[in-house]
């Protein structure tokens, strides 16, 4: 992880993403039900409540700090508009899986999510050269924690399957421009916050 993290963030970089934020009170159920276990273990860094997201895009090859004033307003404002004629949706969250290189949540059914990403993908694509928002982060998921270390995933899955099958309903009503710094020795992702861009309505799909 810390390899691959390097790799992809030169030193002093910082990269323009789109993201999905969770709502706090809608996420906490779901949060608090894994704290325990997730901070006992010593290979494992927990993402912070206040920086928990799911990425939906990420501008690749080209460090936020030349784009300009003018273009980061263009791109938000270009985006606003596709992103106010997408539909809003509910997707189910839970519960902890462990993958190769951290604990997530999936976020189910990702047919919106699809909806999004295609959308901000063309958008930022448009401007900056699709060779520049090629990266996939897999099927939607929010990262509750990130391996810094070696460790036995079958325990871990063992004790997060021991906790109580919490699940929880997250409304995707919007999602935001954001740029992005990494912490490459935690292994955590901070932002700051650009442009919120506000989904169409709100469609049940639960």
């Amino acid at each position: 992880m810390l390899d691959q993290l390097k790799l992809r963030w030169p030193a002093g970089w910082t990269k323009l993403h789109v993201y999905f934020v969770p709502d706090p009170i809608e996420v906490r159920p779901l949060v608090d039900a894994y704290r325990e276990v997730l901070d006992r273990v010593d290979f494992l860094t927990r993402q912070p409540d206040e920086w928990l997201h799911s990425t939906m895009m990420v501008v690749d090859d080209v460090p936020a700090r030349e784009v300009t004033a003018g273009q980061r307003a263009e791109l938000a404002e270009r985006l606003r508009r596709k992103m106010a004629e997408t539909p809003a949706f509910t997707v189910a969250c839970g519960p902890a899986v462990v993958q190769r290189s951290s604990v997530c949540v999936k976020l189910v059914p990702d047919q919106g999510f699809s909806e999004v990403i295609d959308g901000v993908k063309a958008v930022a694509g448009a401007m900056f050269g699709h060779g520049a928002v090629q990266y996939s982060n897999g099927r939607p998921h929010i990262t509750l924690a990130y391996a810094t270390g070696d460790g036995d995933s079958d325990v871990l899955q063992a004790s997060l399957r021991g906790v109580a099958d919490v699940r929880a309903v997250l409304t995707v009503n919007g999602v935001h421009l954001v740029d992005v710094v990494v912490d490459i020795d935690l292994v955590q992702f901070r932002w700051e916050e650009l442009a919120e861009l506000r989904l169409m309505g709100v469609r049940e799909s639960l």
